[in-house]
């Protein structure tokens, strides 16, 4: 099913949930001016973002209509439970202030006020809540709090550790209940489906998770039973995954949902069988899993390869991570949010030996994955050092002394320093200068050798000497 359809969809859900809430008017659309035209296909939509319009219905809906406005959403929520399209969901709203969120989103505006205690009521819930959940479902997007957020959660998208989008809002604010509307998104999400069959005794009469089903991401799972049951289990690919003992019967007591992610995509095995004093009875079918992919590439390094100096790591993935770590030993030592996930280690500052070197992605549904290796630090050949001058601390000198400087270690070039002036610069071993003494005021002077590595990194030995006098002739 095309966005185009699932309009109609959505139209037709809101229409028949409720005689409550009043029919979506098809109405004028937002300016073109005010959103892009995009043709995205369904799932292409990972986020739905709520927002409080911070006024009226029909002002909310004139302004957004507006060119001036520069602004949009895809639906307007009044607070009797009304709903006004004005972007369609092939299309990309301008809600976020964030144009990467704007770009996997669709943005609902309610009808009220952010700081207001009178909160939002519950034909705007339910209302909002079925459009969330015909979205969510339709896209195989994941109905937590990962993927249906609030405006405060959107990044800046110029300081991703504030939130607010690029102006900083707060809405919907600390009146919104989100635990009353994930719950009502869910339960429009997830209808129970009965089955027909009948079974004397026990029986498992419906299940929230139904044959056929394609699921994603975090998923409710509660089931009705008939008869004596004394407790059920839930079984995935033959695998025990919960027993519930205490009605009504729902997978990890109905505090956690099923995770999804922790499969791989494709056809599961579910069993719900419910235990009796002296019997039991059982359910099998199968469901399609389909989560967005999320893999790591392998850290690009062989497994001992010797490492040394500031050494980059790149960290490539399949799918978007919320979050990525470095980790040296088990332990973080940087981390990123945003792409492209490249890190500068500075094996520098890691002793000489045997690491381990480790990436580890979070994506926004919780899954990890982990890709390490363990590499050799050696950086006792790398680092600049001076192992000898030919003049020496307290030495006397006349003439032109040939000054030869031997190092160790990746050079870029030796300094030779007279009184804090570099008077000469080799690029070339063996380093040397040949120092005219004569052209010296006699007496102390102050000499200093710096060895620049490779990598920056500086060595350098300081020396007093004294340059003699003409000879009396």
């Amino acid at each position: 099913m095309g966005l185009r359809r699932l309009t109609l969809v959505l139209i037709a859900a809101l229409a028949c949930a409720s005689a409550a809430a009043a029919a979506p008017q098809p109405g004028e659309l937002a300016a073109q001016t005010n959103y892009t035209q995009a043709e995205r296909p369904l799932d292409a939509i990972h986020f739905i973002v709520i927002h409080v319009s911070e006024g009226g219905f029909l002002g909310t809906v004139s302004w957004l209509r507006d060119p001036r406005a520069h602004a949009s959403a895809n639906f307007v929520v009044s607070r009797t439970g009304q709903v006004q399209e004005l972007v369609p969901l092939h299309d990309i709203a301008w809600h976020s202030g964030n144009w990467a969120v704007n770009e996997q989103s669709i943005g609902i505006e309610n009808v009220g006020f952010t700081g207001d205690p009178a909160g939002f009521t519950t034909s705007e819930y339910r209302a909002t809540a079925r459009l969330a959940a015909v979205v969510a479902r339709r896209s195989l997007m994941p109905i937590d709090r990962q993927h249906i957020i609030g405006h405060y959660q959107v990044p800046d998208p110029n300081d991703p550790t504030q939130g607010g989008g690029i102006d900083g809002h707060t809405d919907p604010g600390s009146y919104w209940k989100w635990g009353y509307f994930m719950n009502l998104v869910r339960r429009f999400a997830y209808p129970q489906k009965w089955w027909r069959e009948h079974h004397v005794g026990l029986d498992v009469r419906s299940s929230s998770v139904y044959g056929g089903q394609v699921v994603a991401g975090r998923v409710p799972w509660k089931i009705d039973v008939g008869g004596p049951v004394k407790h059920v289990a839930f079984l995935v690919d033959g695998k025990v995954r919960w027993i519930d003992h205490v009605a009504p019967f729902q997978f990890a007591g109905g505090h956690q949902l099923w995770n999804t992610t922790t499969l791989r995509n494709g056809v599961h095995k579910l069993e719900l069988r419910a235990y009796g004093t002296k019997s039991w009875t059982r359910r099998v079918f199968t469901v399609r899993v389909k989560n967005q992919p999320f893999s790591l590439a392998q850290v690009a390094f062989k497994p001992n390869q010797r490492v040394s100096g500031v050494t980059p790591i790149h960290a490539i993935f399949t799918g978007k991570p919320a979050r990525v770590a470095l980790l040296l030993d088990g332990r973080e030592i940087d981390h990123d949010t945003s792409a492209p996930y490249l890190f500068k280690w500075d094996t520098r500052r890691t002793k000489d030996g045997k690491h381990t070197i480790a990436l580890v992605g979070r994506a926004p549904d919780g899954r990890l994955v982990r890709s390490s290796v363990t590499v050799v630090v050696d950086n006792a050949d790398v680092e600049p050092k001076i192992v000898s001058s030919s003049l020496g601390d307290g030495q006397t000198v006349a003439d032109v002394q040939h000054w030869l400087v031997q190092t160790s270690g990746k050079i870029d070039h030796v300094e030779f320093s007279v009184d804090g002036v570099v008077r000469s610069s080799a690029t070339v071993a063996p380093y040397a200068w040949d120092w005219d003494t004569t052209q010296e005021t006699p007496g102390q002077h102050q000499l200093l050798i710096r060895a620049v590595g490779s990598d920056g990194t500086v060595a350098q030995q300081s020396l007093t000497v004294s340059v003699a006098g003409p000879s009396a002739g």
